[in-house]
């Protein structure tokens, strides 16, 4: 895995095509003592981003106007094993959800979550734990028991 800076700091990138939303979960998660090592916009300026800062979390949206976030979850995976991916979407779709599991994302949020989840979240998934919204854990837990 990516090491965390110097001074034990989570690194994160922020990938999201909403300008507003990109910026201010950025602002909020440097605010909240993390290292914000980049932001993107779409699946391909992730990829490269990645590639140049190597974080420890990518915090992605599910749908950017390039490519998915499955597909640049796998495609992040294959370049760095050991990154974690944050899911965040505006969609609790049984098959979106499903679809970022299989690809390999860490975690699930819904972006109605409040900031403190969303804090909390990062490091949970920089640790290597799974997180999930409320209610998601279930859906994919059931899933992967039939």
């Amino acid at each position: 895995m990516p090491s965390p800076e110097p001074d034990g700091r989570i690194r994160v990138l922020v990938v999201d095509d909403h300008p507003i939303w990109r910026h201010g979960a950025a602002r909020d998660l440097a605010e909240a003592g993390y290292e914000v090592v980049g932001t993107a916009g779409d699946g391909a300026q992730a990829l490269r981003v990645a590639a140049a800062t190597r974080p420890q979390v990518v915090l992605l949206d599910l749908h950017l106007p390039d490519l998915s976030g499955a597909e640049v979850t796998r495609q992040l995976l294959a370049a760095s094993p050991s990154v974690r991916v944050l899911m965040l979407s505006a969609s609790g779709e049984r098959q979106d959800v499903l679809d970022a599991v299989t690809a390999g994302a860490s975690g699930y949020l819904i972006k109605s979550a409040q900031l403190a989840e969303l804090v909390a979240a990062v490091r949970a998934t920089a640790a290597g734990e799974a997180v999930f919204t409320p209610g998601l854990a279930g859906l994919v837990l059931g899933e992967y028991r039939r």
